[in-house]
């Protein structure tokens, strides 16, 4: 069964549940040598290009900044996985996903159920039951475990 992955999607908000995620993501990756898509969607300035030290980010910067915690997530958390890919995409998160689902004939999805936070939790955990209820392939869900 798992070699019928050639391509595997693993979306994150660079949340501590999206990591959990990624390493299922990972895991799957490996035992069939698939594709493992690994990106980010911005969505909302309000709460995503805001800089740590409290000034906005441009979207060029926000997609800057993106790319680099991608690189350093696969270098430390993914161990360098070699067939890996990052990408980062601008716009509404569910329908990005799905683009990319399409467009990269994705074989598995896996998300986690939610980001850390209220906010996160509503918009990470609507965008995975957006997901789960239309994905036209198998979406392996994440439960955020307590640490």
């Amino acid at each position: 069964m798992l070699d019928t992955f050639k391509t595997i999607l693993c979306p994150t908000d660079f949340s501590d549940a999206s990591y959990q995620a990624l390493l299922y993501g990972l895991r799957f990756a490996q035992a069939s040598n698939a594709q493992l898509l690994v990106g980010h969607v911005l969505h909302n300035p309000t709460s995503e290009l805001f800089h740590p030290e409290g000034y906005v980010l441009s979207f060029d910067q926000a997609k800057a900044h993106a790319q680099s915690l991608l690189q350093n997530v696969r270098d430390t958390r993914l161990g360098g996985y070699a067939r890996c890919e990052l990408f980062v995409r601008i716009g509404e998160p569910f329908e990005q996903l799905m683009a990319i689902v399409k467009e990269r004939k994705v074989d598995l999805i896996v998300i986690a159920t939610h980001g850390g936070g209220e906010i996160k939790h509503l918009v990470m955990g609507s965008i995975a039951e957006k997901i789960i209820r239309h994905a036209p392939c198998p979406v392996f869900v994440v439960r955020r475990t307590e640490t």
